[in-house]
């Protein structure tokens, strides 16, 4: 007779103590919720200094016509870069980036090897694609376009990027001052020297860009 009365007990000790750690579980996401959103959404609020790309925190993306069919979309492994943020503010800062070449992915290792080869990117003798701009315009409180120049081997492209900054704070996890970009834009990919399958795919190349910048020191 003692023997139910004792499972009764655990079996309604256990539901509190799953009560007890869900609800602590709980408490946990949503302080590390707080912690993680607490950003300044404003660019003026951006400390001076030099900041450069987190390589595990960036995404390169783009996409191509592929017989009218679909957007073909691919992505590069490997970026990097840096941005000089004066204390004058975004109207005066720079920002320079490398895209490794060989990095290309398409989750085909055929097709990849294809477009590393002297026909196109030519990884080989063209390591990087390498983008250069400055000179931001806003076109709205957190949003601005900023012009630049691509480079591949001797061929030059220029790209306009339609930005939208996403805030700027010390990443709880890191401790380190950081700041993140939205991008989009497109170029021709004929202006860098990229002519192979014409009629297969399209001339012009979508990119979307997701960047995290690091605080490393004074500019």
């Amino acid at each position: 007779m003692v023997m139910p009365a004792y499972n009764a007990t655990r079996r309604a000790c256990s539901r509190w103590v799953g009560l007890l750690l869900a609800s602590a579980a709980l408490s946990a996401c949503a302080i590390v919720h707080g912690v993680t959103r607490q950003q300044d959404q404003a660019y003026a609020s951006v400390a001076p200094g030099r900041y450069v790309i987190d390589p595990r925190h960036c995404s390169v993306i783009f996409s191509v016509d592929h017989l009218g069919f679909s957007q073909f979309t691919m992505r590069f492994d490997r970026v990097a870069g840096r941005l000089d943020w004066p204390a004058a503010g975004i109207a005066a800062a720079s920002v320079r980036a490398q895209v490794d070449t060989s990095s290309i992915d398409t989750n085909d290792r055929q097709l990849d090897a294809e477009l590393r080869a002297p026909a196109m990117l030519d990884a080989a003798r063209q390591p990087t694609i390498d983008w250069s701009a400055a000179g931001w315009r806003a076109t709205a409180p957190d949003r601005g376009d900023l012009s630049g120049m691509l480079t591949l081997g001797d061929h030059r492209a220029p790209l306009l990027l339609h930005v939208r900054f996403n805030g700027y704070g010390v990443d709880p996890l890191t401790g380190k001052a950081t700041l993140g970009f939205s991008a989009t834009g497109s170029f021709s990919r004929a202006r860098l020297g990229l002519h192979a399958w014409p009629g297969f795919i399209g001339d012009a190349v979508h990119l979307r860009i997701e960047a995290e910048f690091v605080r490393t020191g004074i500019s």
